[in-house]
């Protein structure tokens, strides 16, 4: 009976247990603190998600929330809040944090007041909030050009023949856009992109470590 309800933390046993012996490193400080990372998403979704389904509900909108959440911190951080006259209100991190802290509350506040109020069945209201949050997440994710190049792509050259390649390529090579070299640079940059999204995690740990 206990084995039964403890079968999910015997295989985690036994999955830690197997990538011990087969990799020597998996047990450093440095990988446990990369592996906790990259979970702590999904385990503070975790956290409250259970508690849904105990009630005999089901919330199928928190990974979009917690996109468009990222995205308003991300707002927030990098254009601040407007206020009249033409200043803006920058946030410092604390402030960001419990400012997204109070907007998912608000989501799941009106996620609650539609299953409660209206009656609509938990899986259909919690499914229209992710599409919902996933088309704000897009929206925000195609205007929010500035974390993106935005200054690659309005301030140089190589920007508009990017733009003339993507509107009409026969058209910019007609015009003299060297097509081959600016499709090489695009490629390269995203590569070049991504190489830094595989190692700057790892080093970002590496320093919080010493």
């Amino acid at each position: 009976m206990y084995l039964l309800k403890a079968r999910t933390f015997i295989a985690l046993l036994i999955v830690v247990g197997f990538f011990s012996v087969m990799v020597p490193n998996f047990l450093t400080p440095s990988n446990l603190l990369i592996m906790t990372q990259h979970v702590a998403i999904t385990g503070l979704l975790a956290i409250g998600m259970p508690l849904v389904i105990l009630t005999g509900g089901i919330d199928l909108s928190v990974g979009a929330v917690a996109g468009i959440c990222g995205m308003v911190a991300g707002a927030l951080l990098t254009n601040g809040v407007p206020l009249w006259g033409g200043n803006t209100l920058f946030l410092n991190v604390p402030e960001v944090i419990l400012v997204v802290a109070i907007f998912g509350v608000l989501v799941g506040f009106i996620n609650c007041t539609v299953i409660t109020r209206l009656g609509v069945a938990p899986f259909i209201c919690t499914l229209g909030m992710m599409y919902v949050a996933r088309r704000c997440c897009s929206t925000m994710a195609a205007t929010y050009a500035n974390l993106v190049g935005l200054y690659l792509t309005r301030k140089t050259p190589l920007g508009r023949y990017i733009y003339a390649i993507g509107g009409n390529e026969s058209v910019a090579r007609l015009a003299g856009v060297p097509i081959i070299k600016v499709k090489v640079f695009v490629y390269a940059f995203s590569g070049l992109c991504a190489g830094w999204s595989d190692w700057w995690s790892p080093l970002s740990c590496k320093r919080r470590t010493r």
